[in-house]
């Protein structure tokens, strides 16, 4: 806490003072330490604050500039306050745990009760303000989001003024670009994906933002009396949630994403028409949702091969994904493959031949990173300069199948040093 009120110091020396607020106070009341300080400073001008500090950059592209940048080796972001005072700033914000401040001499400013709500662990709009509501419905989706990351309550007069105003401006969550909804629901995957759908059912949010989970309501699995394709789709987030805190894969977004599409848009689970329907749907979603291409690849990686682990999987195969994908795309399908077993009751009869497969992989990762120590980091033992040189080709294709095809023997096992790769390429070269 000093180092922080240190940082305010400074920033009042160039006359402006300057306040610990949102994230970061929240952040110390629960006793996390935050990676980056958010301020509030009493000028607009994050311009003229950048040049009295002689460091940081403004970044204008949001509704509020800030000012980002580091001071006595703590990252922060600057913003403006929104109002005349630090009160007014604070009002403007959506929850009470977010509304406290900290002044440079470590006094607190919280007129809305948030330390006590966090104490409480209790998520209550700010001043019990439903007007905030009305400025912007989004920050409904924002209150579960904090209920379910932190595993709060949401206190009774913030429910039932959130419930009120859905019954009758539900129509205004239309409004709202589907990029802003996905900003808050990936935050809402992120720790706590099982609490977060659940709440979002809860006030019938869910049609606003994925009409297709909606309908796996209706849509029974088959498999067990009374349970539907959403209970389906609730059980694998639970044991994803439940797995989260003990396994850092499981954090991984395309890891719960997969978990939330992985039936949605068919009507059986091995239906001939799960993949293109499943593909189409990840795709126009996540794409909206200004998910990362990269991870929206990933989770269809995942959907479309995790079920090939519940039968004994080669190295030859285990190796084309991990060159084709990432190591930890495979990774990650293998243990979707286990959260769905686990979820549908049939681990039993697929648990050795997971094992097995985690075996598998384990080997031809060991043999690529065993690549990495015998090449301080490289990947490859050759590149393709040094093939051409060592075999006297010429650039062309041949080239880059004899780069792939050495990649393969090194995953499975059959070329494991610099030597052994010279001669795995001049023995392809003299039977052609």
């Amino acid at each position: 806490m000093r180092n922080y009120l240190d940082v305010l110091q400074k920033i009042e020396e160039t006359g402006y003072r300057a306040w610990l607020v949102g994230d970061t106070v929240r952040m110390l009341e629960m006793g996390i330490q935050p990676d980056t300080i958010t301020l509030a400073i009493d000028t607009q001008d994050m311009y003229l604050v950048a040049r009295h500090l002689g460091t940081g950059t403004v970044d204008s592209r949001g509704p509020y500039p800030a000012l980002r940048g580091e001071l006595l080796g703590v990252t922060f972001r600057a913003f403006g306050l929104r109002g005349e005072t630090i009160e007014d700033d604070l009002a403007c914000r959506d929850l009470s745990i977010e509304a406290i401040a900290i002044r440079s001499d470590g006094g607190v400013v919280d007129p809305f009760g948030g330390r006590f709500d966090i104490r409480n662990r209790v998520i209550r709009l700010t001043g019990d303000n439903v007007d905030l509501i009305d400025a912007d419905p989004l920050r409904i989706l924002r209150m579960l989001r904090f209920a379910a990351e932190f595993e709060m309550d949401i206190f009774w007069k913030s429910e039932s003024d959130v419930r009120a105003f859905l019954e009758v401006y539900a129509d205004r969550m239309n409004d709202i670009p589907p990029e802003r909804w996905g900003r808050e629901i990936m935050k809402g995957l992120h720790r706590r994906p099982h609490r977060f759908i659940e709440l979002c059912d809860d006030y019938d949010l869910i049609p606003y933002f994925l009409p297709e989970l909606e309908e796996l309501k209706s849509i029974p699995d088959g498999k067990t009396q009374g349970r539907s394709f959403y209970d389906h789709v609730l059980e694998v987030l639970r044991i994803i949630e439940q797995k989260m805190d003990t396994s850092k894969i499981m954090q991984n977004d395309a890891f719960v994403l997969a978990g939330l599409f992985s039936v949605i848009g068919t009507r059986t689970l091995d239906g001939s028409d799960r993949t293109r329907i499943a593909d189409h749907l990840v795709n126009e979603y996540l794409t909206r949702w200004n998910v990362p291409s990269q991870v929206i690849d990933e989770v269809l990686a995942i959907i479309n091969g995790y079920k090939t682990f519940y039968k004994p999987v080669t190295e030859e195969y285990f190796c084309r994904d991990v060159l084709e994908y990432t190591p930890d795309a495979v990774e990650i399908a293998l243990e979707f493959a286990l959260c769905v077993a686990e979820s549908e009751g049939f681990m039993e009869s697929v648990k050795d031949t997971l094992e097995a497969n985690r075996w598998g992989l384990d080997q031809v990762l060991r043999r690529f990173e065993n690549v990495k120590l015998q090449t301080e980091g490289s990947t490859r033992y050759m590149t393709g300069r040094e093939v051409m040189s060592l075999l006297n080709m010429k650039p062309g294709r041949r080239i880059g199948e004899l780069l792939e095809g050495l990649d393969m023997a090194v995953g499975t096992g059959k070329v494991a040093n610099r030597a052994a790769a010279e001669n795995w390429l001049r023995a392809q070269v003299s039977q052609h």
